[in-house]
């Protein structure tokens, strides 16, 4: 490059960072937030749309509907002015993808990412960070809960003065919904990110559990679920360098504190982001997943600015080491394709553990002066270092033998329905078919008692696998596993699996016999079963012999030999969903 072309190319740079910088008025966000306020939602869109009018590196979308009638909106930054996944994958960038307000009584992430925003576009040092990367934000995803302001539905909570409240407009927590989609939201998310695929996720939230020195707390995907080599990468790389440039921004930060019913001091358990959380969700598409969690007793600046610290720092890391994220991605990614077994449920090893410096308060249990029983003092006064287990270590407890494919009928429309919001791709049978393969007997499973967002889901699932052969309809789905979705498919589609579409409900027809008889008819039939078929007489007697209770029940006797006769249901817990090697 000759000098004159520097000078032209320098002059051009110049130019459009003057032009960005007084193309809008700077709101005050620090002013705002040290005065314990957060903006609206409304004025957060007006904000971002102000931006988007003057500086051609951000552009705001309307992206699907939420269940308050009102359309969720995409932001995106990219200096490149480049605004599809396309682009951005041409040009070798990666992707965050930063989602605020899925509580919106935890609103540090909507203030914290419009102040970041605003100043990549005005200072052009943090502008450079993002020469190899694009910003793809929600800014408010639960805009039902954001549009309820109150200021006293957050007992305990550290500002700011109004704030919104964490149920949605059917009073779901998005936060569990990632899977089941009960919710427009929810829909209209699964749909976006799919669409650009992100190298890193960050939700933004706040959190309690204890009390102790840090503003930041932080859990990420959990890195052995998250396996297919990425775990060490997320370990030993990531989550190392994030702690360190935390520290150096003077907001040291924790691995997430859930201890509710005990102290820190005890050790910090580690948490299994099953996918209807955000970050297990996006862990099924080897996503690097991070869930910053402020201390709502800290003042509301000072969390907004360590969200503001913790999403730089993850810029800057980008900026550092775009292409070993991407390598280390892409390995995991063909890793997962080329899996003959994943893993659907998992457990947290209670042996295995690192040593973590915790900064936390002293403590002592003191009489309550309220029932006069003994309680959980702090005391801030009386900062302390302990040096205490993390448990931040997990096992698989059921891996599955991944199919060629699944064949799901039309009928379950509802999870027709969610596979292609997430991208999955399904091949409509043409005609009638007989097919062979590998189906689930459903031998136990148990539900819990009350209501957990709308379901009362499945755990446990026990099955047996039975071979079958089975029509299928024309329209009906086949959905080859040799896709890019395929842990969604797997961990969906499996009944074991911890959040599968049968534990949410999606298949609760197939638990419930739908014809019967009644047992004054049967008796005579049932008799002569038992002469004609010796086999079924000694299986009666050894279910007897099991079940000694089965000796005086004469109903169950006869149902017993009716669902083993050709009266007998043949689908009855069986999972319709097959599997074709």
């Amino acid at each position: 490059m000759n000098k004159f072309s520097a000078i032209i190319i320098a002059t051009f740079l110049t130019f459009n960072i003057l032009s960005a910088q007084e193309s809008f008025t700077p709101y005050p966000f620090k002013k705002e937030v040290e005065a314990n306020r957060s903006v609206t939602y409304a004025k957060a869109i007006e904000l971002y749309k102000a931006m988007a009018a003057k500086d051609k590196r951000i552009q705001v979308n309307e992206v699907g509907m939420t269940d308050v009638g009102i359309p969720l909106h995409e932001v995106i930054v990219d200096i490149n002015s480049d605004f599809n996944p396309g682009d951005a994958r041409r040009r070798k960038k990666n992707v965050l993808f930063i989602n605020n307000g899925i509580h919106p009584g935890e609103p540090d992430g909507i203030d914290a990412t419009l102040w970041l925003v605003q100043d990549i576009l005005t200072d052009p040092k943090k502008a450079a960070l993002l020469e190899r990367l694009v910003l793809v934000i929600i800014p408010v995803y639960n805009i039902d809960g954001a549009l309820v302001r109150n200021s006293s539905l957050r007992a305990s909570q550290n500002g700011p003065a109004e704030y919104g409240f964490r149920g949605n407009g059917q009073n779901l927590d998005l936060n569990r919904d990632f899977i089941k989609c009960d919710t427009k939201n929810a829909m209209s998310f699964s749909e976006l990110y799919t669409k650009w695929d992100p190298e890193i996720f960050i939700d933004n939230h706040v959190s309690n559990g204890a009390d102790y020195t840090y503003t930041m707390t932080m859990l990420a995907s959990h890195p052995d679920k998250l396996g297919y080599g990425q775990a060490a990468f997320l370990r030993t790389q990531m989550l190392t360098d994030l702690y360190k440039r935390m520290d150096i921004k003077s907001f040291p930060m924790c691995p997430y504190v859930n201890v509710w019913g005990t102290t820190p001091d005890k050790g910090l358990p580690g948490f299994i982001d099953s996918p209807r959380y955000a970050s297990g969700y996006g862990s099924l598409f080897q996503s690097f997943c991070f869930v910053p969690e402020t201390h709502m007793l800290k003042l509301y600046d000072q969390r907004v600015k360590a969200t503001y610290a913790f999403m730089m720092s993850m810029i800057e890391y980008n900026a550092e080491n775009y292409v070993s994220i991407k390598i280390e991605r892409a390995k995991a990614i063909r890793d997962m394709k080329a899996a003959q077994k994943i893993p659907v449920a998992w457990e947290m090893d209670k042996i295995k553990n690192d040593t973590f410096n915790f900064k936390g308060y002293d403590y002592a249990y003191v009489k309550s002066e309220v029932s006069g029983l003994p309680r959980l003092k702090y005391f801030r006064d009386k900062p302390v270092t302990w040096k205490v287990p993390y448990y931040g270590y997990a096992n698989a407890t059921t891996m599955v033998d991944v199919p060629t494919s699944y064949i799901l009928p039309q009928a379950y429309y509802k999870v027709v329905e969610r596979m292609k919001m997430n991208g999955v791709k399904m091949v409509k049978i043409g005609q009638d078919t007989v097919i062979k393969g590998q189906a689930y007997k459903i031998i136990k499973t148990e539900s819990i008692k009350n209501p957990y967002e709308s379901h009362f889901g499945h755990y446990n699932t026990q099955v047996e696998p039975i071979e079958v052969t089975k029509q299928f309809l024309k329209g009906d789905y086949i959905i080859p596993t040799d896709q890019r979705a395929k842990r969604y498919i797997v961990e969906t589609l499996e009944p074991q699996a911890t959040d599968s579409y049968f534990n949410w409900n999606f298949f609760d027809g197939i638990l419930n016999r739908k014809e019967g008889f009644s047992d004054y008819v049967f008796e005579d039939e049932a008799a002569e079963l038992l002469k004609k078929d010796p086999p079924l007489r000694t299986a009666l007697d050894k279910a007897i012999e099991a079940d000694p209770a089965l000796k005086t029940n004469a109903f169950g006797q006869l149902n017993f030999i009716y669902e083993r006769s050709k009266y007998g249901e043949p689908w009855a817990n069986v999972y319709p969903v097959v599997k074709v090697k």
